[in-house]
Order: C-alpha cells, then sequence, then structure tokens
C-alpha cells in the first residue's frame, strides 16, 4: 500500500543516509587529526589512561631537562676539579725538586704562585647556572651543601614520587670562603738524646785522631775500640729514644674548609729524624725562605700536598661517578618518555589505512544512500500518474 503521508521506503533510506553521514564525519575526523579517540565521548577509558601518560610524559620531559642540567653543572666541577688535580701535580714535582740543596727555593715559589693563582682562578670559574661546587662560602645564609639533581618520576598505584641525585659540595669544594684552623699538635722533645748522641760522636771522633796520632800499640787499640763500643750504644740509645719521641708525637687534627685553603696538621721531620708540628694549607704554601739547615717544613709541604691530591682525586672520583649516573639515567628517561608515546599511540591513534579504506567504502554507501532515497520519493510521483 501507498501512502501520501507517510513513505517508509524514503524514512529508512534517509534513516541510513544520517547514519552514513554521521560514520563519514567520524571517519574524517580520524583522518584529520590522526587520532581514534580524541576525546572522551570517543572512549572514556582509553582517553583517560592516555590523558594521564601524557601528564606523567610532561613530568618526564622536566626531569630530562633537570638531568641536562645537572649533567651541566657536574661537567663544570668534573673539569674543573681534573684541572686543578693536574696543577697541583704539578706543584708537587716542584716540592720535591726544592727538596735539592743546591737550588733557588725563592725562584721555585715564584712558579709554584703562579700555580696557585691559576689553581683560584680554575675553582672560581667553574660555575654553571650560577651555582659554583669548587668555591663555596659555608657561612652564607643561604648555603646547602647537598645539591640535589632530579632523576626520576615514578606513578605507581595512584602515587607520585620524585627522586634525585644528591652531590655534597662538601666533598669537591677546593676553597671554602669559612674556614677553622687546625688543632695543635706536639714536636718530638730531641734537646737531651741529641746532646747525648753528638758527645758520643764527638768522643768517638777524638778517640780515632789520639789513635791516629799513637804508636798504635795494644793500649791505644783498647782505648779506641772502648771508644767505639761507647759511640754505639750511644748510637742505639739515640735510635731508641728519637723512636720513643716520635711515637708520642700527636698530629692534632685538620681543620675545616676546602680542601686547599683548609689548614693540615702534619709533621715533617728535621735533619736528626724529630719531627716537627705544622699547621699549612695548600693555597699559603711558601718555601722561599726555608734552608737547608732545617728541611722539615719542605718535607710538611710535601705531606700537605699529597693529602690534598688524595682528597681531590677521592672528589674526581665522586663526581665522576655522579656524572655516569646521570648520563645512565638521562639514557634510561629517554627511554620511558618513547615507551609512553608508543603506549599512547596503540590507545588514541587512527589506524590510518583503517580509516582511508573505511573513508572509500563509506563514500560509496552514501552514494547508494541519495540514490535510494531519489527512488523512495520516486514512488510519490507514481502514485500521481494514476490520477492523470
Amino acid at each position: 500500500m501507498s501512502s501520501l503521508l507517510t513513505n517508509t521506503s524514503a524514512m529508512t533510506a534517509l534513516t541510513t543516509l544520517k547514519s552514513i553521514a554521521g560514520q563519514l564525519d567520524q571517519t574524517s575526523s580520524r583522518i584529520s587529526t590522526g587520532l581514534k579517540v580524541a576525546d572522551a565521548s570517543d572512549n572514556a577509558a582509553y582517553w583517560s589512561i592516555a590523558t594521564t601518560i601524557r601528564a606523567d610524559n610532561g613530568s618526564l620531559g622536566a626531569v630530562k631537562d633537570a638531568l641536562g642540567l645537572g649533567a651541566n653543572s657536574v661537567d663544570t666541577a668534573f673539569n674543573g676539579m681534573n684541572r686543578s688535580i693536574d696543577l697541583l701535580k704539578d706543584i708537587q714535582s716542584k716540592l720535591t725538586a726544592a727538596m735539592s740543596p743546591n737550588v733557588d727555593r725563592a725562584k721555585i715559589q715564584t712558579e709554584i704562585d703562579a700555580k696557585l693563582k691559576e689553581l683560584k682562578q680554575t675553582s672560581e670559574a667553574s660555575v654553571v647556572s650560577g651555582e659554583n661546587w669548587l668555591s663555596t662560602d659555608s657561612g652564607a645564609g643561604n648555603y646547602v651543601s647537598d645539591r640535589k639533581i632530579v632523576a626520576s618520576f615514578t606513578r605507581e598505584n595512584g602515587q607520585v614520587s620524585v627522586d634525585t641525585v644528591n652531590v655534597s659540595v662538601d666533598d669537591t669544594k677546593l676553597y671554602d670562603k669559612t674556614t677553622t684552623a687546625a688543632t695543635a699538635g706536639t714536636d718530638a722533645a730531641k734537646g737531651a738524646i741529641v746532646t747525648t748522641w753528638e758527645t758520643a760522636q764527638d768522643t768517638y771522633e777524638a778517640a780515632k785522631v789520639t789513635f791516629e796520632k799513637s804508636a798504635k800499640d795494644a793500649a791505644a787499640i783498647t782505648a779506641l775500640e772502648t771508644a767505639k763500643t761507647t759511640y754505639e750504644t750511644a748510637k742505639t740509645t739515640f735510635e731508641t729514644d728519637r723512636k720513643t719521641a716520635n711515637d708520642g708525637v700527636t698530629a692534632g687534627t685538620d681543620g675545616e674548609g676546602g680542601i686547599l685553603n683548609k689548614s693540615f696538621a702534619v709533621h715533617g721531620a728535621d735533619e736528626d729524624g724529630f719531627l716537627k708540628h705544622y699547621e699549612l694549607s695548600v693555597d699559603k704554601l711558601d718555601i722561599s725562605n726555608i734552608q737547608n739547615q732545617d728541611l722539615s717544613k719542605l718535607r710538611a709541604y710535601i705531606t700537605v700536598v699529597d693529602k690534598a691530591l688524595g682528597a681531590m682525586t677521592d672528589a674526581a672520583t665522586t663526581l665522576g661517578a655522579n656524572k655516569t649516573q646521570i648520563t645512565s639515567q638521562t639514557t634510561f628517561v629517554e627511554s620511558l618518555i618513547k615507551a609512553n608515546e608508543r603506549s599512547i599511540g596503540t590507545l588514541v591513534d587512527a589506524d590510518m589505512e583503517e580509516e582511508s579504506t573505511r573513508l572509500k567504502a563509506l563514500q560509496v554507501q552514501q552514494q547508494l544512500g541519495v540514490q535510494s532515497l531519489s527512488i523512495a520519493n520516486g514512488n510519490t510521483q507514481n502514485v500521481l500518474s494514476l490520477f492523470r
């Protein structure tokens, strides 16, 4: 039955055409945006997950930037430390050369002063983003010994946590404007010990002279042997007493500050082998007035430089380990970002081959739908012909 008021075929064709138009709009949107889930209405669950992952990726991007800044700071301190170690090695070699009795220590001191100046300049120039890990002022109100570098961002069971790489500037600083002096130690008491030894030496030397001038008879030989025995006994006593005196020496404790400007409590042996206490620092190293009669202070300076070199080597090792850790963490964060991007793509990216194929099919269906609607609407014209 045909009806003028209700064209069932046209209504069906129109409904189908509207459905095809809706699908065509959706496919066109996916092709133009590249997304199959562009907002929550497309797929609430996938959209929520993708949005959270995108937020995490933003945080990981910030972590990567922070690691980059941290790497710059560590690299700067590491390079400055390595250069400073080379300079201090040069100073150590010059101190060793100064032990020779026929050198001009004042001229060597001039060379050392140039190296010390370069050490200071190197540490003060090791600055990145306003931070210096080699030259500090621990007395400043805003001073913080632990420098933190953001290293990771994690989300587990809805809980967010941020971890850091910590670098202690107290372990790396070469200079600190705030310093404290070393505590005093004691020298070895040598007076009577040396006097007894020197007397025995003089007695033996005099006995040898007397023997050479004598008839070298039995009495003279006996006198010489007696003097020699006394000398050897005194020598043994001297060495024993000197060891006891040196064993009783206390070295005190080092002061606080940077490696190169804090005072070290050390001892240097004098020409008789007795320990003398000194409180010395690398930045105030001065050998220009040291005489050959007593090189104990020069030996003490060599000990101080060796201590400083050991501390700087430890600091360079720490910075090197931090550098490696930051590099490794940066690589890991980059891999996490890429993994998250792949996860987002799996959830919300459109399959362009599939959408292109669907677009072609829908365009054909749309054309057929238009033709079907045209045919359905044409049925009323057939009814009209019955009344002609």
